[in-house]
């Protein structure tokens, strides 16, 4: 039994979210290790590019409306959050399936 996870529902809920992912890799025809570092750029591009609006979206808040900045900095500041916890997730779950797929 984990301190952190003592009844293993994250663990669990882990699982169920690398099945879903390897059941889409398997989808869209991931059949090489090459194919599966795409992924993993591709997840990282996506963070970055998002990353990027979110960004211009809080600057063009502090240009055109400086009163509403602390909000539209919190929103931003969840918003990154989120992005940063998906790509990770995402990274790891497209690498575990390298792994077990290709023998890394």
């Amino acid at each position: 039994m984990k301190i952190d996870d003592p009844f293993g529902r994250g663990a669990r809920k882990q699982e169920q979210n690398y099945a879903s992912v390897r059941t889409a890799l398997q989808a869209a025809g991931v059949t090489t290790p090459e194919l599966a570092d795409r992924c993993l750029r591709g997840v990282t591009r996506k963070a970055l590019t998002t990353s990027a609006v979110l960004a211009v979206f809080v600057a063009a808040v502090a240009a055109l409306y400086p009163i509403g900045l602390p909000a539209a900095l919190v929103c931003a500041g969840v918003g990154w959050l989120w992005i940063s916890v998906t790509a990770v997730n995402g990274r790891r779950h497209v690498l575990r399936y390298r792994k077990e797929e290709f023998g890394d």
